[in-house]
């Protein structure tokens, strides 16, 4: 088949016109004008980078043998098989207690550091009879409910107020401070227990102060 054949079955081309310089002109032209293809191209690459990347460390970090998410997992499934492990009875060291109270509430100022109380102002709790007495409820009745009015430590008179301490402190706490009382500054009385202070606790209820009468 002859070039001027091919020529007139090509819709919309004037054989007369088509030349060799006019299809030298044609591709020029063409290469001068943008075209589209380059950034459709650039962006399409970007996206497929970015994918790439992050689809990389969303395996590092859920994936992998060793990321931090799967770490994370296995501590939060370690607390939750501590929480629900088996618990025996709570255990405490009642004289640590105590001291550590005694240390910080009024306890301290007023019958001191050594146990000595305050001539003719607080009695003493160093060998004190309502201290170190064999019936422990004695000095837990005081601490819980308080005390007022007159009493004789040790032969010596005294004549003032303690404040109840049950209402803001826990069974463990007033049984450490019994504790503490009983077994500091030479006294070597028994220690007394958290299940001890509940049974005094639930015997005296909401009763205001003792006197020395009552105990």
């Amino acid at each position: 088949m002859s070039d001027e054949l091919q020529n007139r079955n090509l819709p919309g081309i004037d054989p007369g016109l088509a030349s060799d310089e006019s299809i030298v002109k044609t591709h020029a032209r063409i290469r001068r004008e943008p075209s589209t293809a380059y950034p459709v191209l650039f962006f399409t690459c970007v996206a497929v980078i970015a994918v790439f990347i992050f689809s990389w460390f969303y395996a590092r970090r859920y994936m992998g043998e060793n990321n931090s998410y799967l770490h994370e997992r296995s501590d939060i499934a370690l607390y939750s098989d501590w929480q629900a492990r088996p618990r025996g009875p709570v255990v405490y060291d009642y004289y640590a207690i105590g001291e550590s109270l005694y240390t910080k509430m009024a306890c301290v100022g007023c019958h001191q550091a050594d146990g000595n109380g305050l001539p003719g102002q607080f009695p003493p709790l160093t060998g004190s009879e309502y201290v170190v007495s064999e019936d422990p409820t004695m000095p837990t009745k005081i601490i819980l409910a308080g005390l007022v009015g007159p009493i004789t430590v040790k032969g010596n008179e005294y004549n003032g107020n303690m404040a109840a301490y049950g209402p803001g402190l826990k069974d463990h706490e007033i049984a450490g401070l019994v504790t503490y009382i009983r077994k500091n500054w030479g006294n070597e009385a028994s220690e007394v227990t958290a299940d001890q202070v509940a049974a005094v606790r639930a015997e005296v209820g909401d009763r205001g102060p003792w006197t020395a009468e009552e105990l």
